[in-house]
């Protein structure tokens, strides 16, 4: 055989090879691909902008040659929740053996050996022209020249995370979902039990689904930024630089959010966890690159679907879930559980009273029926005209009036959000007619009984009249006459001694709630069955009626959700007694200095305690009718209600000031050492700054879960922000003291904005330290710049005086004189409540 014939009978063999030979270069080149390359182990396409990368990666970390070809953040450990999108999420492969490839008529193939593992099964129309390219939002997109072929962001059943730019929904012309599809585990891809998905209803809801049972719903969309339970972004968390869209027609329903500007300056992820949490990540990309978690769902257990069962309202208190029936239900069991609730009686189609139920989260609408845009008058005529409607509700920029027949499902309430309902509620037309005679009887009885009251009412006033003239007196000979116009607005606080012996049972050690340096604290109940806290100045106390004073007529005059309320006083047989509403959390120092208590202080718990007390503070400086500087803020003072929700206490020290002053002095320090501001506890000077100081430490001790440390010898006292949180701070290794159950919470971008804030409000020189009313800024704007804070105040000793010329000068504590020190020790404090 001649040499021609020899290569003429090669010659397929030969193409062949060549053919192999290009399809194995690995000719992968910036963010794009062409007919006839490849991807091997090692190479990746990255995106323009270096945010995204596409190529093949492992799971576990380990030496193992089995893993997966997907897309994930560039600069990011690969790990779940990094990783954005995968091709073969079903089946791992040997990446040692592994190609991902182009194909010349427009195939996107993964190989692993001689077997296709994955492909998008696509071919080009046009000669050459497809190529493949990973866009900057992290969308992989197969085209040609005439069209797009395919995009991952079309097939979101591939990856658990949504990213913006990607549908959510459904599309009615392919009867396929836009969807997202959990992880089975962290090292595990395969598809999972749960899934996010738009419901395709004539209301659609954002739901997961565990199988083929509801897990979550948001509730419906509210019109301007997501679903009522599930919004999308606030203003302080970056909404203005993403755009939310909402689209339903006959051919799709779809939710999508998109970034305004590119590149854009943060990034937001979604990710459905593999046990069915679905969870927003947040990353300013000016700052340091670390994930912020801003949403997780479910929140609670009232966000699992239908909680509480049929016609019943789920709300979340501190400890537990509050089932409740709605207005005109019973409870009912099934097995001895109980399972929801039905009707007191039944209804018929002349029932016409509604009964309200404010801020919820409406009933499932899979059954519900839209019906426009009305007003609620409107929408309730129509519930009334249509005997099957159970209840209606108006949802402003949404689907307006709805209405659902039969029972009401997935009801939960929420906090300043949802919608109010209205339920059909058997009313008076649905009562036996009852015949006149009956009707005059009634008639009768009512008058008789409202005449009854009427005089009962004529002689307890009588007897209150002639008790308060002698508790007036009382309240005079104590106070001196400079008080005197301040005691009519203060009688209606005045409690007989006898009614709260009454209540606490003699003073009974059985209701003893703690003691103080200012004498015991008992719980009470009052006659009409409110609860109280009694607080009984000892005579051996050191505050006296200068406190008891600021107390009755400073707090008794502010109002506001972040202050405790004062109830009243009692001046009689020489005892001095404070009535305050009481407050079963007892207060912050017994939650956050024990360590079995401190676990019930998460991240969101402390984050809102430290909101709420900035912002009782910044009322008491600018926003209330009286300027009053507290003096005397501690953990011990904070006290929190059944939600958790912190209430400044202890008024005792407070001082008032004019409208336009800006700086008090005195002689008489008052306060807590570690919480004092230094130009106050050496010189007697107090401002707004003051506070602000006292603030500043308190945010410290709530993040670190430590209390600011006492003495170190006679003269020296160790202060927390200046020996631990400063010296971290300079050293860059803040999160070394900071409690370690907040770090695995992933919200180190907060928390070291909050220490920020702690020693901005800290420093030396009070000009420096912000007000307020900037603190509140601060704390809910993360886009506010923050200036670099100085070294913090640190009060070396209180053994100063004053001279007459007004220049402080030191002696040793037996010599002190110049300022009476009055301060409160910071180990006193109360066991179960601290009403002060």
């Amino acid at each position: 055989m001649g040499k021609m014939q020899l290569f003429l009978f090669r010659f397929p063999e030969i193409v062949a090879l060549i053919t192999l030979f290009f399809l194995a270069q690995p000719s992968s080149s910036g963010d794009t691909m062409i007919q006839n390359t490849s991807l091997i182990n090692g190479q990746t396409l990255t995106s323009t902008g270096d945010l995204f990368q596409l190529g093949f990666f492992s799971l576990d970390n380990s030496s193992s040659a089995k893993g997966y070809l997907g897309i994930w953040y560039c600069n990011f450990t690969l790990q779940e929740g990094i990783v954005v999108w995968i091709a073969n999420r079903n089946k791992s492969v040997n990446t040692s053996m592994a190609s991902f490839n182009l194909t010349s008529d427009g195939n996107l193939i993964l190989f692993e050996d001689d077997q296709t593992v994955w492909s998008t099964g696509t071919r080009s129309t046009g000669l050459n022209s497809a190529q493949l390219q990973l866009l900057e939002s992290g969308n992989l997109v197969l085209k040609d020249s005439n069209s797009i072929l395919w995009e991952t962001f079309d097939h979101p059943s591939d990856s658990d995370t949504y990213l913006p730019g990607m549908k959510l929904g459904f599309d009615f012309q392919t009867n396929t979902s836009w969807r997202r599809v959990s992880w089975k585990n962290s090292t595990d891809p395969s598809p999972g039990d749960y899934i996010q998905m738009i419901r395709a209803l004539p209301i659609p809801d954002l739901v997961t689904l565990k199988g083929s049972a509801k897990y979550y719903r948001s509730g419906p969309r509210n019109g301007y930024d997501g679903f009522v339970g599930h919004p999308f972004m606030t203003s302080s968390q970056g909404a203005n630089y993403f755009v939310v869209t909402f689209v339903s027609n006959e051919n799709e329903t779809y939710f999508m959010a998109n970034y305004t500007a590119s590149p854009t300056p943060v990034l937001i992820r979604t990710m459905l966890r593999a046990n069915g949490t679905l969870q927003r990540w947040f990353l300013d990309r000016s700052g340091k690159r670390e994930w912020q978690l801003l949403l997780s769902t479910p929140a609670d257990e009232c966000d699992e679907y239908n909680r509480c069962g049929r016609n019943r309202v789920c709300t979340k208190k501190y400890v537990a879930v509050e089932c409740q029936c709605l207005d005109g239900f019973i409870n009912i069991t099934e097995n001895g559980s109980e399972v929801g609730c039905e009707r007191n009686k039944p209804l018929n189609c002349s029932s016409n009273e509604f009964s309200k139920v404010q801020n919820v989260k409406v009933p499932d609408t899979e059954n519900a029926t839209p019906r426009g845009n009305m007003s609620l008058d409107d929408c309730k005529n129509l519930c009334l005209n249509d005997c099957s409607c159970m209840a209606y509700a108006v949802i402003s920029g949404s689907y307006g009036c709805i209405t659902w027949p039969g029972d009401l499902l997935d009801l939960r309430t929420l906090v300043d959000e949802g919608d109010d309902l209205y339920v059909r509620i058997a009313g008076e037309l649905d009562h036996p007619r009852k015949n006149s005679t009956g009707r005059r009887i009634l008639f009768i009885v009512i008058s008789i009984a409202a005449a009854l009251l009427f005089l009962c009412a004529i002689f307890i006033y009588r007897r209150r009249t002639k008790a308060t003239r002698p508790r007036r007196k009382r309240l005079a000979k104590t106070f001196d006459h400079t008080d005197q116009h301040e005691i009519r607005g203060t009688e209606s606080l005045l409690f007989d001694l006898e009614a709260i012996r009454i209540a606490t049972d003699n003073f009974s050690d059985r209701n003893k709630l703690g003691e103080g340096g200012f004498g015991p604290v008992y719980k009470g109940t009052l006659e009409n069955g409110e609860h109280v806290a009694v607080k009984r100045l000892s005579r051996s106390s050191g505050q006296g009626l200068d406190e008891l004073k600021n107390e009755v007529f400073l707090v008794a005059k502010l109002r506001h959700r972040n202050l405790v309320r004062l109830l009243g006083c009692c001046l009689e047989s020489e005892e001095k007694l404070l009535v305050y509403n009481y407050l079963a959390n007892t207060s912050l120092d017994k939650f956050l200095f024990d360590n079995s208590k401190r676990k019930h202080l998460d991240w969101a718990r402390r984050f809102k305690i430290i909101e709420g007390i900035s912002r009782g503070l910044l009322y008491l400086h600018e926003d209330s009718p009286l300027k009053i500087i507290h003096r005397d803020l501690k953990a011990s003072n904070i006290l929190l209600d059944a939600n958790m929700d912190p209430k400044i206490s202890d008024f005792g020290l407070a001082k008032l000031f004019d409208a336009d002053q800006t700086q008090g002095n005195t002689k008489r320090i008052a306060g807590t050492f570690g919480y004092m501001a230094p130009e106050y506890g050496i010189h007697g000077l107090f401002s707004v700054k003051s506070d602000v100081y006292s603030y500043g430490v308190l945010v410290l001790e709530i993040l670190i879960g430590r209390k600011n440390s006492g003495y170190q010898g006679s003269e020296y006292p160790i202060e927390l922000v200046t020996h631990v949180v400063w010296r971290h701070w300079t050293q860059g290794s803040v999160f070394q003291v900071i409690d370690q159950d907040l770090i695995e919470q992933c919200q180190t971008q907060q928390i070291l904005r909050c220490i920020h804030i702690g020693l901005l409000c800290v420093q030396d020189d009070p000009i420096q330290r912000p007000t307020m009313a900037n603190v509140v800024l601060m704390l809910n704007n993360h886009f506010v710049g923050l200036p670099t804070p100085l070294a913090p105040a640190f009060l070396s000793n209180c053994n100063t005086t004053i001279e007459s010329n007004g220049v402080p000068r030191r002696e040793n504590s037996s010599r002190r004189k110049g300022i009476l020190m009055k301060i409160s020790e910071n180990n006193v404090s109360i066991s179960t409540l601290e009403p002060r």
